[in-house]
């Protein structure tokens, strides 16, 4: 399922937040896939997320791995939502299966599925503050997968609470280009992969400069808003 040149079982480092911040909705980037669950069996609407997890887990696969899952049903169902969580020793290939196993045995059609994602970026550390480095970073970004005969249209959705992919920092104004000009591509390239899959990014929200593979350079959107 994945680039057999990326080493998944790496451990993640401890980046410096220099250049960079945490920033609470900096990017949301969304898909709306043609899927009609109406009167689908559960058997159905969970082999539908057994496929999705699949699509998105390989499209996102040069830029993240997945370190956690939660799945639930309806809220009026009474049956309990799962964690599942990449134990140390586990190979990731065993991981991602098991994930699949169990929704595919969940007894309830699912309603909404988490994945909490490490991301392989370009980030400064203690060790080597002034050159960059592509290393595992934990728990950068979140993907989201939700659909289900009682909520309606399905949608597919990958966030982003940082400003690693945007040229300067909040709130202080950092000049983050070098690391913006490393990362943003390999942004880009997870989500057209993302959207050869299942369809064109149709909705995102974010930080000044959002578009559909991420964020434009500062001067062509900060020339707009000055027009």
């Amino acid at each position: 399922m994945h680039n057999q040149s990326i080493n998944k079982t790496a451990d993640p480092i401890e980046p410096l937040n220099d250049t960079w911040a945490g920033k609470k909705s900096a990017g949301r980037w969304c898909i709306v896939p043609p899927f009609d669950f109406t009167s689908l069996s559960t058997q159905f609407v969970n082999a539908w997320y057994i496929n999705s997890t699949i699509g998105t887990i390989d499209a996102f696969d040069e830029l993240a791995r997945v370190g956690e899952v939660f799945f639930s049903p309806s809220s009026e169902s009474d049956i309990k939502g799962v964690v599942l969580e990449w134990q140390p020793g586990n190979s990731y290939e065993e991981y991602i299966e098991h994930v699949l196993k169990a929704i595919g045995e969940y007894p309830a059609a699912i309603e909404e599925l988490v994945m909490q994602v490490d991301l392989l970026v370009f980030v400064r550390t203690e060790e080597s503050p002034h050159q960059p480095i592509r290393a595992w970073v934990r728990y950068l970004g979140e993907l989201l997968i939700r659909g289900g005969p009682e909520y309606g249209e399905p949608y597919l959705c990958f966030s982003v609470h940082h400003t690693l992919f945007y040229p300067f920092s909040y709130p202080l104004g950092a000049d983050n280009s070098e690391l913006y000009s490393l990362n943003q591509p390999l942004l880009e390239n997870a989500l057209r992969r993302w959207e050869e899959r299942f369809g064109s990014i149709s909705e995102v929200e974010g930080l000044k400069g959002i578009y559909e593979y991420g964020f434009k350079p500062e001067e062509e959107w900060a020339a707009k808003l000055t027009d």
